[in-house]
């Protein structure tokens, strides 16, 4: 469905909520499922509505909405710090104090990296710096370990291209290179991958800083390290025409990128992994999912009780149950008629006291043993005693050959000799 003039001049009403600082779109996406908006008097529920912030009453819980005015300013982020989705908001706050709105950050950076971040809370501006499609150029500055030569340059390039899944970037340049370092400038039109420092340590470079010194038309100058300022009137001018330019799509690309055909897969190509291709989109987004996410938040009423706690029907409860097949359980009284236990007659079963005890039991020794002998007395049958019993044919012990007197023992063959021709070890004698 084409727009009509006076439906392109309007935005998404979640994005004019984050513009004011409602939070994420996908925040300010509930506010809107859950009729918490109207505009011009009339409740709006239904995503993918538009609306111009300066001509249509845009309320919220019925407070007016009122959108800050733009602001920009840049920051020399230092190593050690990142602005993720979670701390991004919160380390802004500090950063720039002050009523400003929700506040977007233009590239951000990894913990080890420092450098140019643009903030503002001119959503519009900021997509425009970011997206790839408006060819806006981020210059970096790379500090790499030992002299890099040729044949390292356009290794790492064909892996930069891979890694960068087709990116466009503009040929490394090297300005410095000694024995112990180099410098090189990396120009890219989309975001640094993930893999940047493993290319160049894969290659014999470790990195050791990595710069970025510029973003289309803003530079970082001389701005310290750690420090913030806003862009002065003439600074905002130039940037909001480089802005326009590129949405226009008059501005294109400062130098050639690389060519890709030189980049062919064969035996020398890199063993990096591409970037994921797709379109940039999320998976919570949509009228039905933001629905079902604000109905799976909602908090429970004082009324709600737990599903176990829920009413069972007609079920009934558990001491009318019938068990088994109806027939009572053996043919014991019900529980609730049962006599305590104290009260329970214990059948023909003589009572403990009654019991004879341990002590009036004979001693050992004086229980009778029946008509069994006495130990010395058993018969043994007609075994024969011990000293009469027959040997066989086993000689008799005074008969038997005694062994040699020490010396006069006979020498000692010759000792068989084990693999290889090795001779056994004999037994050490002390």
């Amino acid at each position: 469905m084409s727009l009509t003039p006076e439906d392109q001049s309007k935005e998404r009403l979640q994005k004019i909520l984050a513009r004011a600082g409602y939070g994420s779109r996908r925040a300010c996406e509930e506010l809107i499922v859950e009729g918490r908006v109207t505009i011009n008097d009339q409740t709006v529920s239904v995503l993918g509505v538009r609306a111009d912030p300066l001509r249509d009453t845009i309320t919220v819980d019925g407070e007016r909405l009122h959108l800050p005015q733009s602001a920009y300013w840049i920051l020399h982020k230092r190593e050690g710090l990142a602005f993720t989705d979670a701390e991004g908001d919160e380390a802004f706050k500090d950063l720039i104090p002050g009523e400003t709105g929700r506040l977007f950050s233009v590239g951000r950076l990894d913990r080890g990296s420092r450098g140019l971040m643009v903030i503002t809370n001119d959503g519009r501006v900021a997509n425009v710096l970011t997206h790839p499609r408006y060819k806006v150029p981020k210059v970096y500055r790379i500090i790499v370990e030992y002299s890099i030569g040729t044949d390292s340059i356009k290794n790492i390039e064909r892996a930069l291209y891979y890694a960068f899944n087709g990116g466009k970037f503009e040929p490394l340049r090297v300005t410095e290179r000694s024995a112990s370092m180099s410098e090189v400038w990396l120009t890219v039109y989309a975001g640094l991958p993930a893999s940047l420092r493993d290319i160049f340590y894969k290659y014999g470079h470790p990195l050791k800083t990595i710069t970025r010194e510029r973003i289309g038309v803003i530079e970082l100058s001389d701005l310290p390290m750690g420090a913030v300022r806003k862009l002065r009137g003439d600074e905002t001018r130039v940037l909001l025409s480089y802005v326009e330019d590129a949405e226009a799509g008059t501005s294109d690309y400062e130098n050639e990128p690389v060519n890709p055909g030189r980049f062919t897969r064969d035996n020398e190509t890199s063993g990096f992994k591409r970037k994921k291709v797709g379109p940039r989109t999320t998976s919570t987004g949509g009228q039905k999912r933001t629905v079902a996410r604000v109905q799976a938040n909602k908090r429970p009423g004082p009324g709600y009780r737990r599903d176990s706690e829920q009413p069972r029907g007609d079920r009934p409860p558990r001491r009318e149950r019938p068990q088994g097949d109806g027939r009572p359980r053996r043919d014991r009284p019900p529980m609730g008629d049962r006599p305590p236990r104290g009260d329970r007659p214990r059948g023909e079963r003589p009572p403990r006291g009654e019991r004879p005890q341990r002590g009036d039991r004979p001693p050992r020794g004086d229980r009778p043993r029946g008509d069994r002998p006495p130990r010395g007395d058993r018969p043994r049958g007609d075994r024969p005693p011990r000293g009469d019993r027959p040997r066989g044919d086993r000689p008799p012990r005074g008969d038997k050959p005694q062994r040699s007197a020490p010396g006069t023992r006979p020498p000692r063959g010759p000792r068989a000799r084990g693999p290889g021709g090795a001779r056994k070890p004999g037994r050490q004698r002390d």
